[in-house]
């Protein structure tokens, strides 16, 4: 037995479809989502049929050497009076309460991933199995509106459907697979914890391991007594629009995995796995202490979505989101931004024999290849004798700051820089800085202390991350500002620690 169905009128529409802004999860979403729609529609009758402890299941199988994708749900199947409206582009389903709202979904995700794929479905009571196949160039190129589609006979409590994408053109692959589990896992969460969905990536069930949540005393009260650090947020913010959830700090800080977690409808829109949402008004720069503790779990109810389910269609309505949430987070009685900024973990001694343990493995095997070497050509060099005053040459490519101190009855204009200049060849270097600000004193004493970051130590350890290059540059200007004491207080080869230290470490790194 065979039949059409009509794609028109708006089959041109899937030439562009390809063309979309997909991330891999989120393509492969729109279908977990019309699974989650289709058993909400028909979940009396599921459970009327295998009983109430039925569960969706969902099956994503990424086939690697084939090229191909396979999509597997035992949800209530695409039935006859919807199968021509489940193929034409832009038909939007009579219920559009749920996950599949805007009739785009499974063909915008298919297009997008491959130009040829079938779907083979059947629903509940009806006796067929019907498929359908779509071969995107051939539709093109010979402009057809209508699709064969063919059918057999079924048992009619059999409801399920398959979408099998072939010659898939992005396809994810190696740490790409461990990512687009992640990302589903996590956008799905809400509908795994309460036991609606079972979720399977390649075979294997994909649980969402949740955040333990910082259980200690107030920053500013350390012998106080233990707090939970999560809050309960609702609150409404226009007409029709409010937020519920909980905002929280994380106990163990993750620069990738902290933020928030936008929901609409059960499903996370924005601020998956590792791209958590982290306005700037909340996390504050990258650096703080908040951006790698601070997470949460917002439903956002009554707002709109764009058509691929990657943003929120805020209008004027997040600034005010932003300021009331910060208000809700930063009451007197209950500071849980100032927390996450101002509380100091202490390690565990696990944890420091563990890391401590690694780094002292690799330094020692490292100083035992090249410091003999290092150590004695630093030491046959000729004997040290009082340096006099040295200027620092001028560079472009360099930032500075400049702080004042007085010190030993002598004002001190005192500049910290960072250079990336590769011609300068010394990691650490003091002295006459030959540009003063224009708030410096013209008697003061213009002193520079400057952290090379083109230095092979530091490319090596630190590169462009301004987490590890900040503790460096704390050391080296300890080290300056010593070096500028011991001068002061009359000792005469002060800066021979320094040269030496710049020999070694540059000996020591190449």
């Amino acid at each position: 037995m065979s039949n059409k169905v009509n794609i028109r009128p708006n089959v041109s529409m899937l030439s562009v479809l390809r063309f979309l802004e997909y991330e891999t999860w989120f393509a492969l979403a729109e279908f977990v989502d019309n699974a989650i729609a289709s058993y909400q529609s028909n979940e009396r009758i599921l459970k009327k049929l295998h009983g109430e402890d039925f569960q969706l299941e969902v099956k994503i199988e990424i086939n690697d050497p084939e090229n191909k994708i396979i999509i597997r749900d035992n949800a209530g199947g695409i039935e006859e009076e919807n199968y021509a409206r489940a193929f034409r582009a832009a038909e939007v389903p009579a219920d559009t309460t749920g996950l599949s709202e805007f009739g785009m979904g499974m063909k915008s995700a298919s297009c997008w991933f491959s130009d040829f794929w079938t779907v083979r479905t059947t629903a509940i009571d009806e006796e067929t199995e019907k498929t359908i196949s779509f071969d995107m160039d051939k539709i093109f190129e010979d402009k057809i509106e209508e699709l064969e589609f063919h059918s057999k006979p079924v048992d009619k409590n059999f409801h399920y459907t398959i979408i099998e994408l072939t010659n898939v053109n992005k396809m994810p692959r190696r740490k790409g697979i461990g990512k687009v589990k992640s990302h589903l896992t996590s956008i799905y969460r809400e509908f795994i914890r309460n036991g609606t969905l079972k979720l399977y990536v390649n075979n294997e069930e994909q649980r969402f391991k949740e955040p333990k949540v910082l259980k200690v005393p107030r920053y500013d009260d350390p012998n106080g007594q233990s707090i939970l650090w999560k809050r309960e947020i609702d609150f409404p913010i226009e007409d029709n629009l409010s937020v519920k959830g909980f905002v929280a700090i994380r106990e163990k800080g993750s620069t990738s995995e902290a933020g928030f977690a936008l929901f609409r409808r059960g499903r996370v829109i924005e601020g998956s796995f590792d791209n958590g949402f982290r306005p700037n008004l909340i996390f504050g720069s990258p650096n703080s202490y908040r951006y790698q503790r601070v997470f949460g779990e917002l439903h956002l109810i009554g707002f709109d979505v764009s058509f691929t389910k990657k943003g929120i269609q805020w209008d004027e309505n997040l600034d005010i989101f932003l300021q009331l949430l910060k208000d809700e987070l930063s009451t007197t009685e209950f500071p849980l931004l100032k927390q996450a900024e101002e509380y100091r973990v202490r390690a565990s001694d696990k944890d420091y024999k563990s890391s401590g343990g690694k780094a002292l493995l690799n330094t020692a095997k490292d100083f035992q290849d090249k410091a003999p070497q290092a150590i004695k050509e630093t030491f046959e060099k000729e004997e040290a004798v009082e340096e006099p005053e040295r200027e620092l040459i001028k560079t472009d490519k360099a930032i500075q700051k400049e702080f004042k101190v007085n010190f030993n009855k002598t004002d001190w204009n005192i500049f910290i820089e960072l250079s990336y200049d590769p011609s300068l060849k010394e990691m650490i270097e003091i002295g006459k800085h030959l540009i003063p600000s224009e708030t410096s004193s013209a008697n003061a004493k213009q002193v520079g202390i400057r952290l090379s970051l083109t230095h092979p130590f530091m490319v090596q350890f630190a590169g462009t991350d301004n987490l590890k290059i900040e503790p460096i540059l704390r050391m080296s200007a300890a080290f300056g500002l010593a070096e500028i004491i011991a001068k002061e207080s009359g000792a005469k080869t002060q800066g021979e620690i320094r040269r030496n230290f710049n020999e070694l470490i540059t000996k020591i790194s190449t």
